[in-house]
């Protein structure tokens, strides 16, 4: 596994729509990205870079009005023996390998109640190469269906992570998990129990920002529409949550 990544940390994120041009158009100017379409022989999977360095992907969804969505991958040192493990915990496979020579192998999961996520194993690609850095992803959040510690013992299960009750939960109905993985090299993450009427269990990507309000602005001249206003959080920061034009759902954070 390349250095940067610890095992089970995410290491790649991945949007899949029905309309790939239009997705760039939107994130390229939301957080300043360039795109890079690889051409008709990858249905014009396009890469989305911040200066040189790779951010995520954008793929052609299946069939056309599928509903857009981002896939976070996580790094694995063998992906055919975190598939049986992920099996092994009750998940199961929507793609169990694909390799794409030189670059990485990868499969595509559910956990037991349903929510999608990748593992990879990189092999020359060099994953999301900025983490945490403005205007590139910072954190993945969990919603769950029930308790987040019951939907996070299959990710400890399969991929080593710990979580525990976040340093600043107070509620003992359905706390929130904060995530790391099996090195304990600090947290990347967190899983929430969905609020009444919310569509769960899912992953959702968070993008750091330098300032949360005006991309909120930014994004409905774009097209998108917030779904969340920003407020202030713990830590101190402010995060907000939009979606694309395609209904894709992103988390905006911004500290200090």
């Amino acid at each position: 596994m390349p250095s940067g990544f610890t095992q089970g940390a995410p290491c790649w994120f991945e949007i899949t729509t029905s309309d790939v041009a239009a997705a760039a158009d939107f994130y390229t100017g939301l957080f300043g990205w360039t795109a890079v379409d690889t051409g008709p022989q990858t249905r014009h999977y396009t890469v989305l870079h911040q200066d040189d360095a790779r951010v995520a992907g954008i793929a052609a969804a299946e069939t056309p009005g599928d509903e857009a969505s981002w896939l976070p991958y996580f790094a694995v040192p063998d992906v055919r023996a975190t598939v049986a493990a992920a099996k092994a915990a009750g998940g199961s496979a929507f793609c169990e390998f694909a390799e794409i020579p030189g670059q990485l192998e990868f499969a595509v999961l559910a956990d037991p109640d349903g929510a999608a996520y990748g593992v990879s194993h990189l092999t020359g690609h060099p994953g999301t190469q900025r983490w945490s850095q403005p205007n590139n992803p910072c954190w993945v959040q969990y919603t769950a269906t029930g308790a987040p510690a019951d939907a996070m013992a299959h990710y400890a299960a399969t991929l080593g992570w710990t979580y525990r009750n976040a340093a600043w939960e107070t509620s003992t109905d359905k706390p929130y998990q904060a995530l790391t993985t099996a090195s304990g090299e600090g947290e990347f993450g967190g899983a929430a129990a969905a609020q009444p009427g919310e569509p769960a269990p899912f992953w959702a990507l968070t993008v750091r920002v330098p300032d949360c309000d005006a991309t909120v602005a930014r994004t409905t001249d774009l097209g998108g529409k917030v779904i969340s206003e920003p407020a202030d959080m713990p830590g101190p920061s402010r995060i907000a949550v939009i979606a694309d034009p395609a209904g894709a759902a992103v988390a905006l954070m911004s500290f200090g």
